[in-house]
């Protein structure tokens, strides 16, 4: 009987998992439709998918681990095999981003038969720490030390993690943890330690912690890219699509954003297929949404925007992912989500500021004036020197658009002590754009000009110049050229700015 059963229990299992005769994807997609329990049909359909569509194939495989059934899981060993290894190239794209995400997929990959390298076990390890360790919340910064202390002492360690506070500290603010950086700096110091280095790392980051303005700040890393001629009549697309796929490392390729792009122009539901099929064809759906999230934001569609940056988050609730989610809520006018997306960004972020700010200025541009003070109200609390000068240039703008003249002219004198700098050099942008304003002529548009020259960097500079320039001028392709290359700016506030400058002012 023991026997009979064996048998019996063998051909249930290869019915269950039985797989439909050959048919074209067409016909295995409808099948899913028509009945979303269709086991065969989903196995059949992620076989197919694997490699030219592998985060649906992922989707069909989760949908049929779901489904599970009276005896487990209604699937053969390739089946499992086959999740196991599109798990562990997920990963392999989330580390390239520094996604806490790809722990769980290694995780999910190992539980599925997977063998893990130990460098992407230790990197999907360290990935999640460096997250924790950039948290708000001082218990999630303890998981955080805890976790990267049990990595230290192997060969692909850093040495600062188990070097005491001191080196540790200066590590982690050049990761961006900086309250855990912080306090890692201070026990350094409280020990009397000598370390020129070190002592000018925890003065920085003092100055951070306590807010004053005038303190030392780490110098900025200009962004100098390749410049290369771009036609005027496409300069806006290319600027789209280079501002999308330079926002994280692993992105979709810039072609595909850019194919996006010039059919968004004239057929959107072909843009939208385009985009489908992007998301699709890679390993990682939550990084297909996100570029596409930022390709819309760019193209000023902020619905389509919000929908691509929602599914991103549901994907990999990256803190990077939440923020493009939140400026995205902003653009379409709702500013409570909005809200509640920056909290949630802001707290993993590192440097809580930065978002509330970049946030802020998107409310404010919407017109939701009094979230944008809320907004204002938290990066001023947080702000350290280097974000102060934008926090109160942010309040300021936001109090004068609700007509609390005097709350604005309060920070106006804060404002000029944070952003006190040299007197300024004969080819200084800032000055430069002021001349033309005060005197508009051709004289003062040649000297901002000569300031653009000698400022690769100065955004707002070329900004206002292409503005200021007449449509016949030779030298607006050489500025939408260098717009279209600041579009891949890390900084996303000024990436997304130079994309809408060729936008609207470089055709």
């Amino acid at each position: 009987m023991r026997a009979v059963r064996r048998v019996l229990f063998a051909m249930l299992l290869a019915a269950c998992a039985a797989r439909p005769a050959a048919q074209t994807r067409f016909d295995l997609a409808r099948r899913v439709l028509e009945d979303p329990r269709d086991v065969p049909a989903h196995l059949a359909l992620a076989a197919a998918d694997e490699q030219p569509r592998p985060s649906e194939a992922i989707s069909e495989l989760e949908m049929v681990v779901n489904l599970g059934g009276p005896l487990g899981i209604r699937w053969h060993a390739d089946d499992r095999a086959r999740l196991a290894r599109l798990y562990v190239a997920r990963a392999k794209v989330r580390l390239a981003r520094g996604a806490a995400s790809a722990r769980a997929d290694l995780d999910k990959a190992r539980s599925f038969g997977a063998q893990v390298r130990v460098h992407d076990d230790v990197a999907a390890t360290v990935a999640l720490a460096i997250t924790e360790l950039r948290h708000v919340d001082a218990a999630v910064r303890a998981q955080g030390r805890a976790r990267l202390a049990s990595v230290a002492k192997l060969p692909e360690a850093d040495p600062a993690w188990s070097a005491g506070p001191g080196p540790l500290g200066a590590w982690l603010w050049s990761i961006g943890a900086r309250r855990e950086a912080y306090e890692q700096l201070a026990a350094w110091h409280r020990a009397k330690a000598d370390d020129p280095a070190l002592a000018n790392a925890f003065a920085i980051a003092q100055a951070w912690w306590s807010s004053e303005p005038g303190g030392p700040v780490a110098p900025p890393v200009a962004f100098t890219p390749p410049i290369e001629p771009i036609a005027l009549a496409d300069a806006p697309f290319v600027a789209a699509a280079r501002y999308a796929h330079a926002r994280f490392p692993g992105a979709p390729d810039e072609a595909a954003l850019l194919a996006i792009a010039r059919a968004f122009r004239t057929e959107p539901a072909v843009a939208d297929r385009l985009a489908r099929d992007l998301v699709a064809a890679g390993v990682d759906a939550s990084a297909g949404h996100a570029a596409v999230g930022a390709l819309f934001d760019a193209l000023g569609d902020p619905s389509r925007a919000r929908a691509a940056w929602q599914a991103a988050v549901e994907g990999s609730p990256e803190p990077l992912f939440v923020r493009g989610l939140a400026e995205a809520a902003a653009r379409t006018g709702d500013g409570s989500a909005a809200l509640i997306f920056a909290t949630q960004a802001a707290a993993a972020w590192g440097d809580p500021a930065v978002v509330w700010i970049d946030v802020g200025n998107v409310l404010e541009r919407t017109g939701l004036h009094v979230d944008a003070l809320t907004c204002a109200r938290s990066a001023l609390e947080l702000a350290g020197p280097d974000q102060l000068p934008r926090a109160l240039d942010l309040a300021i703008t936001a109090s004068r658009s609700l007509g609390r003249t005097a709350q604005a002219d309060a920070m106006v004198l804060q404002r000029v002590q944070a952003g006190a700098r040299p007197a300024p050099d004969a080819s200084d942008p800032d000055a430069a754009m002021l001349a033309y304003r005060m005197l508009p002529t051709a004289g003062t548009a040649a000297r901002m000009w000569v300031a653009s020259r000698a400022h690769p960097d100065a955004l707002e500079l070329r900004v206002a110049l292409l503005a200021a320039l007449a449509d016949d001028d030779p030298r607006r392709a050489t500025l939408v050229s260098e717009l279209v290359a600041l579009a891949a700016d890390p900084d996303p506030e000024r990436a997304l700015a130079a994309a809408y400058a060729v936008s609207t002012r470089g055709r």
